[in-house]
């Protein structure tokens, strides 16, 4: 159970409640990336880009109550059980059974989420229902059919937190299982896709998210303790008993 706890506790959303408990960000490993380097920022409001992604958010309404959109709302919360079994199944073994899994990837989104937290700030991108006239998502903290802000609960929509440690989780994940690197890396940007079906992002949000996830994967490959923690991680998973009650491939 506390191994679980770990995982739970190392996926979490920065501000995210889970399974009725706090979780405080754990302590990266101090690696950073400049998000100004990698970001070239959302489409301008009215380009070509934007007319598309807005006629393309007022399509995601025929997906409403789909197998897809339920299963966007069972990743809400990355923390939540729900996507703990995933990433069991992806990785094809007991992922809650390794401490030293949960550690490196705990430290690892914690790094993460600084430089997210920032760029969202800088680009204060609304959300794609925000004033739009059917404002339905899958996540509870939009208030559904109600609508929601960018003074609400979710903070801003650019880029995509969850697209971001869907790429950050499968990179790690899948250098310590290598060998479940593809359905690793399909589960991943399932994670963020599935953040559109929701109807909280634009597509442009979810391609920035992975392009940070992807650029502090890269950065922590040079950081001793990152390479150390991913060495302790793949030698118990290696151990690990194999995931249970998996979908059929």
């Amino acid at each position: 159970m506390r191994r679980r706890a770990m995982l739970l506790g190392a996926l979490a959303l920065v501000g995210v409640a889970a399974l009725g408990f706090s979780i405080e960000r754990p302590r990266g490993y101090g690696v950073t990336i400049d998000y100004r380097q990698l970001l070239a920022g959302p489409p301008a409001p009215n380009s070509p880009a934007a007319v598309a992604e807005r006629a393309g958010f007022a399509k995601t309404a025929a997906a409403i109550g789909s197998a897809r959109w339920q299963q966007a709302a069972r990743q809400v919360f990355p923390s939540g059980p729900a996507v703990t079994a995933e990433i069991a199944c992806a990785a094809g073994v007991d992922v809650a059974a390794s401490p030293a899994a949960g550690r490196v990837v705990a430290r690892s989104v914690s790094d993460l989420s600084v430089a997210v937290e920032a760029a969202k700030t800088a680009f204060r991108r609304n959300r794609p229902y925000v004033g739009a006239p059917d404002t339905r998502t899958c996540d509870p903290r939009t208030l559904g059919s109600v609508g929601g802000s960018t003074g609400g609960v979710l903070s801003y929509s650019y880029p995509s937190g969850h697209a971001a440690q869907g790429r950050l989780v499968a990179d790690v994940l899948a250098a310590a299982v290598p060998t479940r690197a593809a359905v690793l890396a399909a589960w991943g940007d399932r994670l963020g896709d599935n953040r559109v079906v929701c109807r909280v992002h634009w597509p442009s949000d979810i391609v920035a998210g992975r392009k940070l996830g992807d650029a502090m994967f890269a950065a922590l490959q040079a950081d001793p303790a990152f390479r150390a923690d991913l060495a302790a991680a793949r030698a118990e998973l290696a151990r690990a008993p194999a995931a249970r009650n998996c979908p059929a491939a």
